[in-house]
């Protein structure tokens, strides 16, 4: 009897136990976003911020800040995901940006988490945080965060030094001279940079990315140029020949020695990194 006893009490306390942990495993599982895959660059890049990086199970082949993003499995191109490689990484959370709505039906559509993001603009990437935050409950590290950002957006921050700027973010890179040039118009992110880093942009119409040629570049007679071109394979000789492309133009940017190229990737990312931007554009002005 005392055995059968002993025996009993030991199937309670074994099914006590085995309750509790199942029960552990659940409150575990709710935890949010312990499996995270990033769709874009600047999603990743703001993960880490906030000290989810650990939590990152996918990202982007175009993923390559920090350099911890780099080792982390990849699901196809910022522009082109695998939809079946995300599912395969079995995320509980993965966050889209607003301009690929499609992406986020099909992942919805299989019964994955997928949360939205806007980042297409500062404002917007600012936003952005409070919803990781509270995606993510993180709230206080996220409003702590962005904090750090306010001195850069409050109205007036920069003084407005009246010069003009051009930012020019693809053209044709085998000509000898400026040709087929995209510019930043009313993109709603670089455009505003320039006026929070004290500039005016030189384009003032309606388009996001006029495409000019070098007459009109001539035209507009810009300040200041800044040149972004970020392609991965740039070497010194062929950064060397797109600096030369510019020194026959007659424009002030030219004449005053204000023509920058800038290859690094912020320069293309809504994250962030936009207050490098920022700085960089202030000390140019200088």
């Amino acid at each position: 009897m005392k055995k059968l006893i002993k025996i009993t009490f030991l199937i309670v306390i074994f099914l006590l136990v085995s309750c509790s942990a199942k029960e552990a495993k659940k409150v575990e599982n709710t935890i949010p976003c312990q499996r995270i895959v990033s769709t874009a660059p600047s999603i990743t890049e703001t993960l880490f911020d906030l000290g989810l990086g650990e939590n990152i199970v996918g990202v982007t082949e175009n993923c390559i800040y920090p350099e911890a993003a780099k080792s982390k499995p990849k699901t196809g191109k910022a522009f082109d995901i695998n939809v079946e490689a995300v599912a395969a990484l079995k995320p509980d959370t993965v966050f889209v940006l607003s301009a690929y709505s499609e992406l986020a039906g099909k992942l919805q559509s299989l019964g994955m988490k997928t949360v939205v993001v806007e980042q297409s603009t500062v404002r917007g990437f600012i936003d952005s945080i409070d919803v990781f935050g509270k995606t993510c409950s993180i709230e206080e590290k996220a409003a702590e965060f962005k904090e750090k950002f306010v001195p850069y957006i409050k109205e007036n921050a920069a003084k407005n030094s009246g010069k003009k700027v051009m930012i020019l973010v693809g053209r044709d890179y085998e000509s000898s001279s400026v040709k087929d040039a995209y510019i930043v118009g009313k993109d709603g992110f670089l455009n505003e940079i320039i006026a929070l880093s004290g500039a005016e942009n030189v384009y003032q119409g309606d388009m996001p990315y006029p495409k000019i040629q070098l007459e009109g570049i001539i035209a507009l007679n810009p300040d200041i140029v800044i040149d972004v071109i970020t392609a991965s394979n740039l070497t010194p000789e062929k950064l060397e020949f797109l600096k030369k492309s510019w020194s026959e133009t007659d424009i002030n940017a030219v004449k005053n020695g204000k023509v920058f190229v800038k290859t690094e990737d912020f320069w293309s990312l809504p994250g962030p990194r936009f207050v490098k931007i920022i700085e960089e554009i202030k000390n140019i002005l200088e």
